[in-house]
């Protein structure tokens, strides 16, 4: 029997004060946003005399926006690469088979939930230097996708759920472990990937802890990076920083609106046994 959750009124008057304020503060950013850097210090509050894409044309020609956005998307996309690569076989092992100290190796998972990264970051940068990786994108792609607890957690329980004839099936069409991965369970768990990664996507993008410790050079830094530069200053770079922040954050924004279905199905799918 599934449980549907039961809504109140109080509860939903909440989550809708919540989100229409997160909308508010979005959308004031992107208006300020659009306006000169004059205006914004002189008239902060007061009435726009010009709106247009002057900000975002600047953060794109003179800050080199391009530049911070390649090496965003480029961390963003290796560390997904990797993360899917190792947390669908690794859930797919402890789903599917019987082993001693299942449980520990669980636990181990469980136990990376708790911890965030800045508690080991000392011998991280250790690491990471002796491997000669310090100032690469590599470095931080490593770090960032050896979060594997929150993907794992919820392939494991999608894969452990799976009809065991499937698994027969394949096995009796003479298939060996890695074509039954790749061709069956693989693709059945691909709603469950999906959201991961998009979860995933938010918290690599968005990440400013880690790149700041690894990243010195300013031709690979990421866009985080880009916008605390910008705040260091942030009456000479007022029009920057907004355009910026705008740049990181509302297109993704928009595309979790997009997608935000699918992420549901795939975390209930993933995270509820029936």
């Amino acid at each position: 029997m599934r449980l549907r959750p039961k809504r109140t009124p109080l509860s939903a008057a909440i989550l809708w004060l919540y989100s229409l304020l997160t909308l508010l503060l979005l959308g004031y950013m992107t208006y300020q946003a659009l306006r000169p850097k004059k205006e914004l210090l002189s008239a902060t509050f007061g009435w726009p005399k010009h709106l247009g894409l002057g900000n975002f044309r600047k953060l794109f020609v003179e800050a080199g926006f391009f530049t911070y956005l390649l090496n965003s998307a480029l961390i963003l996309f290796g560390s997904l690469a990797i993360v899917v690569l190792l947390s669908t076989m690794t859930a797919y092992g402890i789903g599917k088979f019987r082993f001693r100290f299942k449980g520990g190796l669980l636990l181990y998972f469980l136990i990376g939930l708790m911890f965030p990264v800045q508690l080991g970051i000392v011998p991280i940068f250790l690491l990471i230097r002796d491997l000669h990786l310090l100032n690469t994108q590599w470095s931080v792609i490593l770090v960032l996708a050896s979060g594997l607890s929150m993907p794992v957690f919820l392939l494991t329980t999608f894969f452990a759920k799976l009809p065991h004839d499937l698994y027969e099936s394949a096995k009796m069409d003479g298939a060996n472990e890695w074509t039954t991965f790749v061709r069956v369970m693989f693709p059945l768990a691909s709603p469950v990937t999906f959201s991961v990664c998009i979860i995933m996507s938010m918290q690599i993008w968005n990440q400013f802890f880690v790149p700041l410790i690894l990243l010195q050079s300013e031709s690979r830094k990421t866009i985080p990076l880009m916008i605390m530069k910008f705040t260091n200053n942030v009456l000479y770079n007022m029009d920057l920083a907004l355009a910026g922040s705008v740049m990181a954050t509302v297109p993704l924004l928009i595309l979790f609106f997009f997608f935000s279905g699918r992420v549901i199905e795939g975390v209930a799918a993933g995270g509820v046994k029936g």
